[in-house]
Order: C-alpha cells, then sequence, then structure tokens
C-alpha cells in the first residue's frame, strides 16, 4: 500500500472530533461572553524547551512541535521547534448562525494575536535588532466538500498536524504595525494555467472545487457592499461586481503585503489583553459552489475545520517565522438555534 493511500485510509477509519452542532449567535466585539458556553477545544501549550508536540491522526507515530518553523513541506516531515507566544494556541471554538461562521482562538497569557514589529523593510536575518516590517496571519482553513482528494493538505503550506482535503480558508492579515486585510482563499489549481482559470471562475461568482498544491491558489476580499474609493483605487486586480443577483457585491484579488488596508466582508475582534480573538466569515464570501450553483456553504452541512496562526521571526525564539495549527474538527452548519 503506497503512502498517500495508507493516509487516506488512516483517515476514513479514524474518527475526528466532533463539536457541538448547534446554531449560536456571536457578536464580534471583544466582548468574549457569548462564547462562554460554546464548546472548546484545546491545543497544547509549548514552551520555550520545545518539549511539546502535536500528533496527526494520519501519522500517529509522528510527533510534530506544537510551535514550529513555515518552510517544512514533506507530508511526513518533522518541522523544527520555533517558540512564539503570540501563536501558541491553547484554546479554540467554532461556531455559527444563519450566514456566517464564527471562530475563536485564544493563546497563552503574555502573547498577542495579530502583534507585529513597525519597520521600513522586512526582517535581516543579519542584523536582527534593525526595525522591520513584521507580518501576521489568522488562519481558517475549511475541507467544505468532504472530499480529500480536492482541496489541498496542510503540510503543502508547512501547517502541522497535517490532514487532507482543505478546499478553502478564510484569514486575516496584519503588516507593519496595523491591519492591512482580510480575505477568502479558493484552493483549487496545480499550475499558474489553473490559478488563471481560477480567477476567471472566481469573477463569476463560482468557488472552484479541485485537486490543489498549496502555492496555486485565489486570495480575493470579498464586500457585499460597494468598496470605498480608497480600497478601490489600491486594488490589485479589480474590484470585480459580481453578475446578477449578487451585483451589489464584490471581490478584489490580492496578495501577501498588499497595499491595504482593505475592510471587506470578514470581521474580527481581540481582548484587551490581545490573547483573544474572534472573527467571523459570512458564507456568501465562499461564492457559489460551481458545481451545483448552491450556495459553496449553506445551513445542514457537516464540513472539517482547522484554525492556525502564524507570524514572522520578529519576536520568536529562535528568530524565524513560527505557526501553530489546531486540531482538525469536525462541524455541522446545523439549522437548530438557541
Amino acid at each position: 500500500m503506497n503512502i498517500l493511500k495508507y493516509i487516506v485510509f488512516i483517515y476514513v477509519i479514524t474518527q475526528t472530533v466532533k463539536s457541538d452542532p448547534i446554531n449560536r449567535h456571536i457578536k464580534i466585539d471583544g466582548n468574549f461572553d457569548d462564547w462562554a458556553n460554546v464548546p472548546s477545544y484545546s491545543d497544547p501549550e509549548d514552551n520555550i524547551e520545545g518539549t511539546v508536540y502535536d500528533v496527526s491522526p494520519w501519522f500517529p507515530s509522528l510527533k510534530f512541535p506544537d510551535c514550529h518553523d513555515t518552510n517544512t513541506y514533506g507530508i511526513s516531515s518533522i518541522p523544527k521547534h520555533m517558540y512564539n507566544p503570540n501563536v501558541n494556541i491553547v484554546e479554540f471554538k467554532v461556531a455559527h448562525d444563519n450566514t456566517s461562521l464564527y471562530v475563536y482562538y485564544r493563546v497563552v497569557d503574555g502573547g498577542v494575536i495579530g502583534k507585529t514589529s513597525v519597520g521600513p523593510n522586512e526582517f535581516n536575518q543579519n542584523n536582527p535588532s534593525e526595525p522591520s516590517a513584521g507580518r501576521f496571519y489568522v488562519i481558517a482553513a475549511v475541507n467544505i466538500d468532504h472530499n480529500d482528494t480536492t482541496g489541498y493538505w496542510l503540510h503543502g503550506g508547512s501547517y502541522h498536524p497535517t490532514a487532507p482535503g482543505f478546499d478553502g480558508n478564510f484569514e486575516i492579515e496584519f503588516f507593519n504595525g496595523s491591519f492591512n486585510q482580510n480575505y477568502y482563499l479558493d484552493h483549487a489549481a496545480n499550475n499558474d494555467t489553473e490559478a488563471n482559470y481560477l480567477k476567471q471562475a472566481n469573477k463569476e461568482n463560482q468557488f472552484v472545487f479541485l485537486p490543489s498544491i498549496y502555492p496555486y491558489y485565489t486570495q480575493y476580499i470579498y464586500w457585499n457592499r460597494e468598496p470605498t474609493l480608497n480600497e478601490t483605487k489600491r486594488c490589485l486586480d479589480g474590484p470585480h461586481r459580481l453578475p446578477r443577483p449578487y451585483s451589489s457585491n464584490y471581490i478584489c484579488f490580492s496578495r501577501d503585503m498588499a497595499p491595504g488596508p482593505f475592510n471587506g466582508a470578514i470581521t474580527y475582534a481581540r481582548s484587551e489583553k490581545g490573547n483573544e480573538f474572534e472573527m467571523r466569515a459570512p458564507f456568501q464570501g465562499f461564492l457559489l459552489n460551481s458545481h451545483t450553483g448552491r450556495a459553496t456553504l449553506e445551513l445542514g452541512m457537516t464540513i472539517n475545520i482547522s484554525l492556525s496562526l502564524e507570524t514572522s521571526e520578529e519576536y520568536s525564539t529562535p528568530r524565524d517565522w513560527s505557526s501553530d495549527t489546531t486540531a482538525t474538527i469536525q462541524y455541522t452548519l446545523s439549522h437548530s438555534a438557541i
């Protein structure tokens, strides 16, 4: 049995953790009391010695450092330990209402989600004391169609422990000391030609499901309104008005460190201490399923979701990019509500 078949076999026989599939009503306001009764999941608390590990159900014999580097892409490769309190997830939650998916992150006390350094250039390994423009990513990856052959494996983006089949992401980027942009990703390409096809499909309000490797995807800001004139001027590709009946909605294709800020439909709030973070992603941002013509995300669906935090070198020990990825959670977008 080759390794990929073995991994899929392991996935089939391994039951993922299931969340409470009850509809919640969360306000993105920095008051986290409305998360109190949402089921909680833990992630190991890392330490600077690097003695804390995660285990993937697909590789039960391997141990992965909880906080680790971001350039280890092998399917069973072990990344290097990179301690950073700002990405050291210890608790996470998932919720939804009739229109949106919500995620919650908590890192260790003293960590600040979204914290970046400020400077004129990127981090210089040869002069680490020089001020630099730091980057931070709050990431939610979603396996939407429960087909492990579409989308990408998490390790393709150096997210460990790995899992298969992630079709889309919703993310927030902080850059050079402040919020920069929020966006969705469609992972359905294996080369530049397929990525260009994907972009054309997204312009037609279609979200595509195909096998993918990580470097090839579309990254787009989604507005359920007309973007501001300032946002329009700074948009790298667009904005593109979606076809009717969604013609009041727009997308702009983006990239990391784009000339933001871009305030799309995704919203977030952070606690006063900075170690708690909540994010809302409207279902509409995942467009329409290109195969069915229906909403890509809608009530009644069951998805797999994995959360990650990732940041540049400035506050890591040793000085390198660091990330932490949670277990993959199975979650049902239930019709029931409280």
